[in-house]
């Protein structure tokens, strides 16, 4: 008897989060004795860990809960809501924790060093924001498909909503890869969040006034994903004012960790 479409969908997700667990033990092997060395030189790297903890702590609650609340239907579809988000906090939590590293070791490095490791942090945020892109194109659709006859074909609209972000994930990646250096990579990262995410708080609104999407509180996540657009303008503002020093690092993952409790009660339904 073959795996059911459950079962492999289960096996998936424990091979990808395996073998992401295993990547960034790796990345923290290599650098153990400069994160052992930053623990002794580097004023509040211990309130830093504690701080980005915390948050993974929550984004993995967050995530347990959507991914459970995701098996427990009757069928499992990738375009279901609670897979998307469940997606994107789930790369989020990689993210965080490759943070934690750089926040450690990063003024370690010479230049070359610190573009490689921004740029491959950089193309985890691209994957990460593209189930939220994905799920949001499914709402413009909705508002299009009376212009468009096509739209009404969920198996065409699926098909072109991979195509959209496919483009998207192609064109960000190439631009990361040819990013000359720190400072265009610090352009970059605006360009590809802050539009994402007011793409995101539009869709969350515009399902709150439609009644779409009634498996979450669209009108909560709207709050929670504006805040978290707010968080990603604040921090380079931050940053600007005290520096890369453990203070703006450990304000910055308060204000999110606030944002984040918010989008949990916004994702939180019976």
């Amino acid at each position: 008897m073959g795996i059911s479409k459950k079962g492999l969908y289960q096996l998936s997700l424990i091979i990808c989060v395996t073998l992401a667990i295993i990547g960034v033990s790796i990345f923290y092997y290599i650098n153990w004795a400069l994160i052992i060395q930053a623990f002794q030189d580097y004023e509040g790297a211990f309130e830093v860990v504690l701080i980005i903890s915390i948050r993974i702590i929550i984004l993995i609650i967050t995530v347990f809960y959507l991914f459970h609340k995701w098996f427990k239907q009757e069928a499992q579809y990738l375009s279901d809501i609670p897979f998307l988000l469940g997606l994107f906090f789930l790369i989020l939590i990689f993210g965080k924790a490759i943070d934690i590293l750089w926040d450690l070791t990063f003024f370690t490095f010479n230049d070359d060093i610190v573009l490689l490791f921004l740029k491959f942090r950089f193309f985890i945020i691209i994957f990460e924001v593209a189930p939220l892109i994905y799920l949001g194109l499914e709402i413009i659709f909705f508002r299009l498909e009376d212009r468009f006859q096509k739209l009404k074909d969920k198996e065409y609209m699926n098909k072109l909503r991979v195509a959209i972000i496919l483009i998207i994930v192609c064109v960000e990646s190439i631009v990361v890869i040819i990013a000359p250096n720190n400072t265009t990579m610090g352009m970059i990262l605006p360009a590809i969040v802050i539009p994402s995410l007011i793409g995101i708080v539009y869709i969350f609104f515009l399902a709150y006034r439609l009644k779409r999407l009634t498996v979450v509180k669209p009108g909560i996540l709207t709050l929670g994903f504006l805040f978290y657009l707010f968080s990603n303008i604040f921090r380079p503002l931050m940053q600007n004012i005290l520096g890369e020093v453990a203070m703006y690092i450990i304000l910055a993952e308060l204000v999110d960790i606030f944002v984040f409790l918010i989008i949990f009660f916004g994702l939180y339904k019976k």
